[in-house]
């Protein structure tokens, strides 16, 4: 099997093998331990609200670094057997808080999974994610996490959550010191909001890329804008019917944004939870959205010019997908 795409827009926790849920529900006594459970959990994400209970709830299997450093072993094994050579996952400090697990050390035990050699594997990287409605305080708390132990794994910031909560004017303090970090920056925007959600990310906080972003089709101003500057939206077709921000996967406008020029990169999301794989979504691309060959391959190789990986580490993505069938 040819290994050659790039999927920059996963969270850790929505990527979990089966095996590793069923393992850490046994270990714990949750109720996941049924997998009959664990797939009507998953058959009944139907809206936003329905989709974060069940991630809640899959950020609860696990209890500690232990857990996370077996959990992102598995997803990086996971990843590669589905053709995926690079990959960025979100992860959350202050929910690991919340939760009252040990952040940091957590952190650190994905950092290191990934990290570990001797095995193929996708080369994974972590991207720090800050939960939009906990305010800017709570993103600091994620930087001064970062600062502190700077896991070498770790190549970038995101900010989620609902995006109705705060405006992202709130934020830009926290991107200007994320950037002088060293990090790379992305936002969830236009997802479950409007165009407005996008446009006001884009001047708040100057990301280099936005999750979803979707809602842009709505406005040719902003699409011409998104054309002009570069900007990559990261698009999660199947992630997006299945919370609602689109109501099928026919209805979805990823080929308008195409052919106002919008560069498009293709990402699973949270595929445990939606029960699809980044390859999936490529084949989804042509069997309900009726993209062609070509527009397939430019969104796989703007996935690849989306990744915060180094300049070699793209040029041997774009060779490889450039020997191999899409």
């Amino acid at each position: 099997m040819s290994v050659h795409l790039a999927d920059c827009h996963l969270h850790l926790e929505g990527c979990l093998t089966e095996e590793t849920v069923l393992l850490l529900a046994r270990r714990g006594g949750h109720r996941f331990a049924d997998p009959a459970v664990f797939a009507k959990a998953r058959s009944g994400v139907r809206d936003a609200a329905s989709f974060l209970a069940l991630y809640a709830e899959m950020c609860r299997l696990l209890r500690g670094p232990e857990d996370y450093f077996e959990a992102a072993r598995a997803i990086a094994l996971r990843l590669y057997r589905d053709g995926v050579a690079y990959a960025e996952l979100y992860v959350s400090p202050e929910i690991l808080s919340r939760f009252g697990l040990p952040a940091a050390e957590c952190l650190s035990a994905i950092s290191d999974a990934f990290e570990e050699r001797g095995v193929e594997r996708a080369r994974c990287r972590v991207l720090l994610d800050a939960v939009r409605q906990w305010g800017p305080e709570s993103a600091e708390r994620v930087l001064d996490l970062y600062e502190s132990r700077r896991p070498s794994a770790v190549v970038g910031f995101g900010l989620g959550g609902d995006e109705a909560s705060r405006p992202a004017a709130e934020f830009a303090g926290v991107y200007l010191r994320a950037r002088a970090l060293g990090l790379r920056t992305s936002v969830h925007a236009g997802e479950w909001a409007g165009p407005e959600s996008v446009a006001q990310a884009l001047d708040a906080l100057r990301p280099d890329r936005v999750d979803h972003g979707i809602a842009a089709a709505a406005d040719p101003g902003l699409m011409s804008r998104l054309a002009e500057e570069g900007t990559i939206l990261c698009v999660a077709p199947t992630s997006n019917r299945a919370t609602g921000a689109v109501p099928s996967l026919k209805a979805h406008p990823l080929r308008s944004l195409l052919e106002a020029g919008v560069r498009v990169a293709i990402a699973a999301d949270d595929p445990a939870l939606f029960e699809t794989s980044t390859r999936q979504e490529y084949e989804i691309l042509s069997s309900e959205l009726g993209l062609s060959p070509e527009q397939r391959r430019r969104c796989a190789e703007d996935s690849w010019r989306a990744a915060f990986c180094s300049a070699e580490e793209r040029r041997a993505g774009l060779a490889a997908l450039a020997a191999a069938e899409l």
